[in-house]
């Protein structure tokens, strides 16, 4: 299984797991009210998908900051929060894995940047940005038997 079906499997995971509660995980209850067609949570969703694709846009140029990251890991930072939101809203409608193409979706982001201009010579990878979803994920107790 690739890294980024695994990503978009464990959101699924969360979805449908009983054990994982609203309590325990921001990201339930936000999947929880959208699978429940809350127009207010589909709106914030929305509103931070735009939100997330301005701060790529500024992180692009190096004039998004975050403490202690480099402005590699701050462009990576905000496109896997670009995808995150993407990702709710498609798990929530229960779109399939193959249907929501999460790396087609950062690759068109990733095309777009000018490594230049964030002071690095290596190009940035799709896998690079799902990585870093999985990391974060790993760091929440209730993911850690799911993500290996």
């Amino acid at each position: 299984m690739k890294d980024s079906e695994k990503r978009y499997r464990v959101y699924e995971y969360m979805r449908d797991n009983k054990e994982i509660t609203e309590e325990m995980s921001n990201t339930k209850k936000i999947i929880l009210k959208l699978m429940n067609n809350d127009k207010q949570t589909e709106e914030y969703c929305n509103k931070k998908i735009l939100e997330e694709k301005q701060e790529i846009e500024e992180a692009m140029i190096g004039e998004h900051y975050h403490e202690n990251m480099t402005k590699r890991e701050i462009l990576i930072n905000e496109i896997s929060q670009y995808i995150y939101w993407q990702t709710l809203l498609a798990v929530s409608k229960k779109i399939k894995y193959e249907d929501f193409d999460g790396e087609n979706k950062i690759e068109e982001i990733l095309k777009k940047v000018d490594i230049k201009k964030i002071e690095e010579t290596k190009l940035i990878t799709v896998n690079e940005v799902i990585l870093h979803d999985l990391e974060q994920m790993k760091n929440k107790e209730y993911l850690k038997k799911v993500i290996v």
